[in-house]
């Protein structure tokens, strides 16, 4: 992610574009993984800062424990679309059987889950916790924006 956001982000961008229909003049600007930012990447509250984003219903703490989805890249466009990016190098690396969060914090997360499986349709016995658990954490991550 840090060599296509930083050496090959006008290459990147258009397949975004082409990937979603966007029209050329949607400008990309990737905030993260950046050189100018030592290729941070965020998580928690710093993620919705980068991106900018403030109108929320609730705060994320509200919705989901501290140390949640890591984002591998983050991204906005001049029109105010928000791009976020999970970035598997191979089908293994999203094999993740359950959070290995505490009592209290997996009960959060599985309000989480549970609101985002119905909003999505998903029926409530779907199991969106194993195996690919980070996935349906960046569902969940989606729903809540």
């Amino acid at each position: 992610m840090r060599v296509a956001a930083n050496e090959g982000a006008e290459s990147l961008n258009e397949k975004v574009r082409e990937l979603y229909n966007w029209n050329s003049n949607e400008q990309i600007k990737w905030l993260s993984p950046v050189k100018d930012d030592e290729y941070a990447e965020y998580y928690d509250q710093e993620f919705l800062d980068r991106l900018g984003i403030t109108d929320l219903k609730v705060p994320l703490s509200s919705f989901w424990p501290r140390s949640g989805a890591r984002w591998d890249g983050l991204a906005r466009t001049n029109s105010g679309k928000v791009i976020l990016v999970e970035a598997k190098a191979y089908i293994e690396e999203g094999v993740d059987y359950r959070s290995k969060a505490g009592e209290k914090s997996y009960a959060k997360i599985n309000k989480a889950l549970d609101a985002a499986k119905s909003d999505f349709g998903a029926t409530k016995d779907a199991p969106w916790e194993s195996p690919f658990y980070q996935y349906a954490n960046r569902l969940a991550h989606l729903y809540f924006l």
